[in-house]
C-alpha cells in the first residue's frame, strides 16, 4: 500500500505563536516580538542567545520523529531592536507545531509519522501516513 505525505507549511507568525504558547507551558518565555529567521543549526553561524532542553514526552505520544538536529530561531524585539538567537531541539519545535495544529483544528492523524523540515522561507511539518515500509527500512538500517 502506498504512503501518503502531507506537508503543513507554517509562516513565521504561526511559528512564533506556536513556540510562545508551548514555551510558556514548559516554563520558558522567548524574548522578541517576531521571528525573522529559521535555519538548521549546522548551517547557521550565530552567537546563541539561549540553548533550551526540555523533557521529551510528546514525541512518543504523537509519533514525531525524534531528530537529534537543532534549529536556530532568530527572534527580533521591535522595542529594543535586538536580535536573539535560540538553538532549539527539532523535537521541541515539532511538538510546538503539533500542539498549535491541534489547538487550531488542523487535523493530524495520531498514527502518522511527523518530520520537521526547514525550507528557504518557512518551516514545515511533514505528515507521513501508513509508513510501514519506512519503518521496515529504518529497522533494517538499524540492524546493519
Amino acid at each position: 500500500m502506498p504512503s501518503e505525505i502531507r506537508r503543513l507549511i507554517f509562516f513565521n507568525t504561526e511559528l512564533f505563536d506556536a513556540l510562545n504558547s508551548y514555551g510558556l507551558k514548559k516554563g520558558y518565555e522567548f524574548k522578541g516580538s517576531k521571528i525573522t529567521n529559521v535555519k538548521w543549526a549546522e548551517i547557521s553561524k550565530y552567537n546563541i542567545h539561549k540553548y533550551i532542553e526540555f523533557e521529551n514526552k510528546t514525541i512518543s505520544k504523537n509519533n514525531a520523529e525524534k531528530a537529534k538536529n537543532y534549529i536556530i530561531i532568530t527572534f527580533f524585539d521591535e522595542k529594543t531592536f535586538e536580535h536573539r538567537h535560540y538553538k532549539l531541539p527539532a523535537y521541541f519545535i515539532t511538538e510546538a507545531l503539533i500542539e498549535y495544529s491541534t489547538n487550531n483544528n488542523i487535523p493530524i492523524p495520531e498514527n502518522s509519522r511527523k518530520v520537521l523540515d526547514v525550507t528557504e522561507f518557512n518551516i514545515c511539518l511533514d505528515i507521513i501516513i501508513d509508513d510501514k515500509k519506512w519503518q521496515e527500512i529504518e529497522l533494517s538500517l538499524a540492524d546493519d
